[in-house]
């Protein structure tokens, strides 16, 4: 609480009323921070220490949601320190402050909230057009490759040599995505991360893993959760309105309609690897009841078997 309240002295978002620390965090350590401002209203902030990044790195995701907020998307662009700056570091760890937005998650998200979401996702990406500053993709082929190795003998082999082709199917039809246009994406648009509060215009939140990438990739990356079924299999309906709603604002080129069943399956192989990776790496209960990675080899076997049009 001392910690917090010395980091508080430094905005002027008024003193500490109350914390709590927010268990569904995997990867970094977040909490709810409750400040009383002048008046005596009070405001409810999200503190986050990150793990796996590195101070240096996240005034890119500070200036990718300031500039989605100035253009009117509703995002959590981190809270700026009376000294100009935004990134902190606490017990160690680099953090940032930004506000609770208000809303939910969808856990069962209906045909009309795919929509939505498409529609935001689109707009998102023509918003990023103007933004300048660059990330490269951190989970690549190499990244890939590299935890192949590391999972090789932690498998079943009959089921690691069925990974291992996958792998090798999409490293052969990477270079034809290139054609396909790129831009910035949010790269984790899972239905935990965007919150819904009685209207039709989401909240996008938690860009950590933002990067310059083919946009269909971050497509396919949104349809794996937001337009399945309980076995991962697509709901064409669900699919139909998504896709609706993202072309009211950007319409697919061809080149995407052709590759989205190859972006759909890499999508599903890149959580595949990842989720495997942690639960190797932290085989705890809390991990593999949010990072379960049989949900992933479900949707995966689905796009490999399944001939999705577009």
């Amino acid at each position: 609480r001392q910690e917090i309240e010395q980091l508080l002295k430094q905005y002027d978002i008024g003193g500490l009323v109350d914390y709590q620390e927010i268990s569904s965090g995997i990867e970094n350590t977040n909490y709810f921070v409750t400040t009383s401002l002048q008046g005596g209203e009070d405001k409810r902030w999200v503190l986050t220490l990150f793990v796996n990044l590195k101070q240096h790195e996240l005034p890119y995701f500070c200036d990718l949601t300031r500039h989605l907020e100035q253009d009117g998307f509703k995002v959590p662009a981190p809270v700026v320190n009376r000294m100009g700056g935004s990134v902190f570091c606490l017990k160690g760890k680099a953090g940032v402050l930004v506000p609770c937005l208000i809303g939910a998650s969808l856990d069962e998200p209906s045909s009309q909230s795919c929509t939505f979401v498409g529609v935001y996702l689109a707009g998102m990406h023509l918003s990023l057009r103007s933004f300048s500053q660059r990330r490269a993709v951190q989970r690549d082929i190499a990244w890939m490759k590299g935890q192949l190795e590391k999972l090789e003998g932690k498998m079943d082999l009959s089921e690691f040599e069925v990974l291992q082709g996958y792998f090798r199917r999409y490293c052969a039809y990477q270079p034809h995505l290139l054609d396909c246009p790129q831009g910035t994406i949010h790269g984790d648009l899972f239905r935990d991360n965007v919150l819904f509060l009685n209207d039709r215009r989401p909240s996008f939140i938690d860009f950590y893993y933002a990067c310059d990438e083919v946009l269909v990739f971050d497509i396919a990356i949104a349809v794996n959760d937001w337009c399945i079924d309980v076995d991962g299999a697509i709901d064409k309906n669900k699919l139909t309105e998504f896709i609706e709603g993202y072309e009211t604002e950007r319409p697919l080129t061809k080149e995407e309609r052709v590759y989205m069943p190859v972006a759909l399956r890499w999508a599903a192989l890149r959580f595949y690897i990842s989720r495997l990776e942690h639960i190797h790496s932290n085989p705890s209960a809390e991990i593999l009841a949010v990072k379960n990675p049989n949900q992933f080899k479900n949707i995966l076997i689905d796009r490999q078997v399944t001939g999705y049009r577009f």
